[in-house]
């Protein structure tokens, strides 16, 4: 019994060795990166090891990585799938960057000023922990930043920053212009019209006002700085 249970171990060894790993979902890793990520130990180099350990056992914390997936392709061969957070913006903290997700939870305290994260000013907190949300007054403010940032992403639209002033009011940054938004009410037609705004107000340096702009009303202006 104990020679063929060491026979069935050597064989698993020997047969379920990895010769290739195929790695999918990735953009903020390299595909070396996640490899060396995900085969951390003595034992990750067995194929049939590593899909039991992410299939039933392993709860590690991977900054930008929500969840990963390991399966057979075959006995030597494993497919790697990264499900990466969605980071929806960043704020500016003692010298580094709070990268956080659509729940507001900080996923990644880093140096780091990734172009394709807005930055986000006006948000008050009082304590940071990393895969803790930040401890801002009202929670809603994620729902927003979600939001806003999958118009402006729909409309092309990079602002340099998401500024939130008195009373949860928005307003984007482009250089010198600022666009005040309001409330949050009326996005989608908002942006809509700031697509074809904002190249008229090229070398300008003032706000545009689009509080009141709905479909029923266009009231728009531009208030130049003095």
């Amino acid at each position: 019994m104990l020679l063929l249970l060491l026979l069935a171990c050597l064989a698993i060894l020997l047969v379920f060795r990895i010769r290739d790993v195929e790695v999918t979902g990735n953009s903020h890793y390299t595909e070396q990166q996640v490899k060396d990520m995900v085969m951390n130990d003595r034992y990750s180099g067995n194929a049939l090891y590593l899909y039991l350990k992410y299939r039933y056992f392993n709860r590690e914390e991977i900054p930008f990585v929500d969840k990963i997936e390991v399966s057979l392709l075959s006995n030597s061969k494993v497919r790697v799938r990264i499900y990466e957070k969605s980071l929806i913006g960043y704020v500016e903290y003692l010298g580094t960057n709070l990268y956080f997700d659509k729940d507001g939870i900080v996923v990644e305290i880093s140096s780091e000023v990734r172009t394709d994260v807005p930055r986000i000013a006006g948000l008050g907190f009082q304590s940071v922990s990393m895969y803790q949300r930040l401890s801002v007054e009202d929670e809603e403010v994620f729902s927003v930043i979600l939001n806003v940032t999958q118009l402006l992403r729909k409309h092309e639209l990079y602002p340099d920053k998401i500024e939130f002033r008195k009373g949860m009011e928005l307003m984007l940054h482009f250089e010198n212009v600022r666009v005040a938004l309001g409330k949050g009410e009326h996005m989608e037609e908002k942006m809509g019209r700031l697509v074809q705004f904002l190249p008229d107000l090229e070398g300008e340096s003032g706000v545009l006002h689009m509080e009141n702009y709905s479909e029923d009303s266009s009231m728009v202006s531009f208030t130049r700085d003095t």
